[in-house]
């Protein structure tokens, strides 16, 4: 008796290669649940950091006293995009550490932009201009903008009246 080989102590070849299948899934998922984690937290820091641009652009567009100090603060700075007769489109590149990439050949670094719209509506004591300010990711995120959503990371609307010298 000492000879014999018990059948329920051997692994047959089917439970193992179930065993390996179910790890291999669990495999998977762990992999795409930590891709999805790490450009989620991308996303999140790029959120910030545009956040920062944009409300520093958008306090410093409020701290002028004249139109033309904000006109000529947006023209040294930004790219004129596109004019029509009561709008504006400014815009500015930055590279993946969100360093300017103002001047030259530095298309192919560009990773984010910031936008710039203003309107201008007149009346006789001065002007109010809208400012709209919109900070964009080029590329989409990997694992999480699998639906093309749009890219766009930071937005801020504000307006400001100023007055007309005939208005003072």
């Amino acid at each position: 008796m000492k000879n014999k080989i018990s059948i329920n102590s051997e692994v047959s070849l089917v439970e193992i290669i179930i065993s390996i299948l179910i790890f291999a899934i669990a495999g998977a998922v762990m992999l795409n649940c930590f891709g999805s984690a790490r450009f989620a937290q991308m996303k999140a820091n790029d959120k910030v950091e545009a956040g920062n641009k944009v409300q520093s652009i958008a306090e410093m567009i409020r701290s002028f006293d004249t139109s033309i100090e904000a006109d000529e603060y947006l023209a040294e700075n930004f790219r004129l995009l596109k004019t029509t007769e009561n709008e504006k489109v400014y815009v500015v590149f930055y590279d993946k550490y969100w360093k300017l990439c103002m001047e030259g050949n530095e298309e192919i670094n560009n990773e984010y932009f910031i936008t710039v719209k203003t309107s201008t509506a007149f009346a006789d004591s001065g002007e109010l201009k809208q400012f709209v300010i919109t900070s964009e990711k080029i590329k989409p995120y990997a694992f999480i903008n699998t639906d093309k959503e749009t890219s766009k990371l930071y937005e801020i609307e504000t307006k400001k009246f100023f007055l007309s010298y005939a208005g003072r």
